[in-house]
Formats: C-alpha cells, structure tokens, sequence
C-alpha cells in the first residue's frame, strides 16, 4: 500500500481549519445578531436592565462591529429609560468615538440634546441638599454643538442653554447665550424668540443696576427691533419705558454733575435728555433745568 503524502496530509489539514474558522465567523455574527434582537425584544417589553445587559455584549465583544454599532443605540435608550443621564451621554460619546462616520450620527446627537435639556432642569441629591445638573446639561448641550456646530440641533442647543440659565435667574449667562445665537446662527428660527429673551434679560438686569443703564439701553433696542417686527402695542409701550428709564439716568447724571459743581458736565447731559428723548417728560424737566442755567448766566435757551 502506498504510503500517504505529508503534503497531502498538509493540505487537508489547512482546508479543515479554513473552513472551521469560517464557520466559527459565521456563528459569531449570528450569535451577535441573535443577542441583539433578544435584547431589542427586552427593551420593547420595557426590561430595560435585561435589554441593556444583551446589548452591552455585543457592544463588548467587538465595539467596530456593524451590530455593536446598532446595539450601542439600545443601550443608550436603556440608560435613557431608567434615568441615568450622565451614562447615557457617556456612552453616546463612546459611540461616536468608535464610529466617527457613522450613519446614525444625527440620531445620537439628538438623544444627546434631549439628556442635555432634561439634565438642566433635572435635581439630584447630595448629602442633604437637591441641587441642580445645570452644568452637567450645560456640558452636555455644549457636545452636541463641538461634533456638529453647523447641524440642525446647534442652534436648538445654544438657545437652550441660554434657556437653562434664564430658569437659573443667571441673567448675564443667559443673555450671553441669547447673543451667540443671534450672531453665530442669523438665519435660525429662533431669532426672534432670542430678541425677546435677550430684552428680558436686559430688563432684569436693570432691577438690581440703577447705575448701570447699558441693559436698559441694548434692552430698548431688542424691543424696538421687535416692534417693528411685529407691530404690537404692548412691546411699544415696553419701549417707550425703556426710553423713558434712559432719560431718567441721563437727568439724574446731570443733577449729580450740577451737585459736584461742574455746570459744564451737567449742561451737556441736560441738553442730550432733549435731544434722545424728546418725548420724554424728563425732556421737559431738562428744558427747565437748562433755562435757569441760561437766565442765571443772562443768556437765552437754545
């Protein structure tokens, strides 16, 4: 009988351990695909601990994988669903760092806005006290706006931010939040909708500042901007308060000036309340200020 060729012996061998690890392949991505609708299944029956758990398997055995990529989504949902905010925007961001070209981009980005906007408004718990997530939503939105400045959501996230800080009464962040809008996204929905927070916050400003006029003054714009916009009396008359708040800070900086003894530094805020607001009826106190000082001195009142 004639003896077996090594090589033969060889090349049967390699043909078997190809066609193993072929098969092995094969039940692999079966076994990936089978652990991920098992876990789509828990999480359509509301098992989130259970949907998450599967799909995190398939995450963990190969994170560059198609089906890590699809099972990733379910674990951010999970996290989603039982609250855990900070985690699913963790893993949002694990998402986007394994799969930069992913197709389900936008939809990532928009689970990250709505954690952002519900951990803003959301209270937790340290030692005796509930405080507020406001930075970590600030954070959050703040992502969104870095992977995709020019996208569909980095308007909506810059306005919400400045939304988070309104609720907070952080006025001065809020309106810088309102500022960037209207500069770095001009053609957004929310233009208008900026204006008027940005007049609000203006206006709140001036409550505690008597001195500082300058909110009065960007608010007055705001108004009068939307005013012309919208032709609605009640912002009118906003403005036309506006005004009149500025008129009564310009009489009052030449009443100090008089006080201080420098006519010539009050003569010139009494003769500017005039001319800005002629409507005012601080214009008319200024006219009777200016002509004592003209009688005073024998001249004749411009």
């Amino acid at each position: 009988m004639r003896e077996s060729d090594p090589r033969n012996a060889f090349r049967v061998l390699l043909c078997c351990a190809v066609v193993s690890a072929a098969a092995g392949v094969a039940v692999a991505r079966e076994s990936a695909e089978q652990t991920l609708a098992a876990a789509q299944r828990q999480f359509d029956r509301k098992n989130y601990g259970a949907a998450r758990s599967l799909a995190a398997r398939v995450v963990a055995r190969d994170p560059k994988s198609s089906a890590a990529e699809r099972a990733w989504l379910v674990v951010i949902d999970c996290r989603m669903k039982q609250g855990h905010l900070r985690d699913a925007s963790e893993e949002c961001e694990r998402m986007l760092a394994a799969h930069p070209e992913t197709k389900h981009h936008s939809a990532v980005l928009r689970r990250e806005f709505v954690i952002g906007e519900a951990l803003t408004t959301s209270r937790v718990k340290v030692l005796l006290f509930n405080v507020t997530a406001l930075r970590d939503g600030v954070s959050v939105l703040e992502k969104v706006i870095a992977h995709a400045p020019f996208g569909p959501l980095a308007d909506d996230a810059v306005y919400a931010i400045g939304e988070a800080y309104y609720r907070a009464e952080d006025y001065p962040a809020a309106r810088d939040q309102y500022d960037r809008l209207l500069k770095q996204y001009p053609k957004s929905e929310l233009v208008i909708r900026a204006r008027v927070r940005r007049s609000a916050c203006n206006a709140k400003l001036t409550e505690g500042a008597p001195y500082d006029l300058q909110p009065v003054e960007d608010a007055r714009k705001d108004i009068e901007v939307l005013v012309r916009l919208s032709g609605n009396e009640q912002l009118a008359a906003q403005a036309g308060e506006m005004r009149d708040l500025l008129a009564q800070g310009d009489y009052e900086a030449g009443l100090f000036y008089f006080r201080m003894a420098n006519i010539e530094a009050g003569v010139r805020y009494m003769k500017a309340v005039r001319a800005r607001y002629p409507k005012s009826e601080y214009a008319e106190r200024a006219r009777r200020v200016l002509l004592l000082i003209a009688e005073a001195e024998g001249e004749e009142l411009p």
